[in-house]
């Protein structure tokens, strides 16, 4: 819904309900209306339509107002286009990100720490994190996997992948913690 119909919807809404109190404040006799005349006033207060009218009327401003204020649809996910001569091809963001994710899982002595995926004017920019154990060649290690990331990325989804970033985070230590030895007084 664009922002000129949720402002409509709103102020309807506004008006929806300051009819509505009228209503209920003339059917419950707090308000006098002088100048409109003894047989208006006379009729509506304390009459069960005047008090079915407000409480109407509120209750459609309330609907109005909640569907005024009411964020929009929820946005759809961040896609990167290609077009065909059959025409579009979207993949999302997150499709890309867990491709990315299983080229790190199955690469030796690597451990996903996180990534990410965005579109430049270049091409595809993939940002990872990982963890490594311990003991190896990291620029070799790394150049491997960037090199395995860019292949399969462009493979699979046909995009030109244009860098790889990589950030070693941390090492593994998947060795358990020593226990203290106890030694007799």
């Amino acid at each position: 819904m664009n922002i000129g119909a949720r402002l409509f919807m709103i102020l309807l809404g506004l008006i929806a309900a300051a009819a509505g109190l009228l209503g209920l404040a003339i059917a419950f006799e707090l308000l006098a209306l002088p100048g409109w005349g003894i047989s208006l006033s006379n009729n509506l207060e304390g009459s069960p339509l005047a008090l079915a009218a407000g409480a109407g009327l509120l209750i459609a401003a309330f609907l109005l107002l909640v569907s005024g204020l009411r964020a929009g649809r929820k946005p759809a996910p961040d896609t990167v286009l290609q077009t065909s001569a059959l025409g579009e091809i979207r993949i999302a963001i997150l499709a890309m990100e867990n491709m990315v994710l299983r080229v790190v899982q199955q690469t030796q002595g690597v451990r996903d720490g996180g990534r990410f995926v965005y579109q430049s004017n270049d091409g595809l920019v993939v940002k990872i994190k990982i963890k490594v154990m311990p003991d190896l060649e990291l620029p070799g290690l790394v150049a491997a996997l960037q090199l395995k990331v860019k292949e399969y990325l462009e493979q699979i989804t046909g995009f030109v992948v244009h860098e790889v970033k990589v950030v070693v985070e941390n090492i593994i230590l998947d060795q358990a913690p020593a226990k203290k030895l106890i030694r007799p007084n």
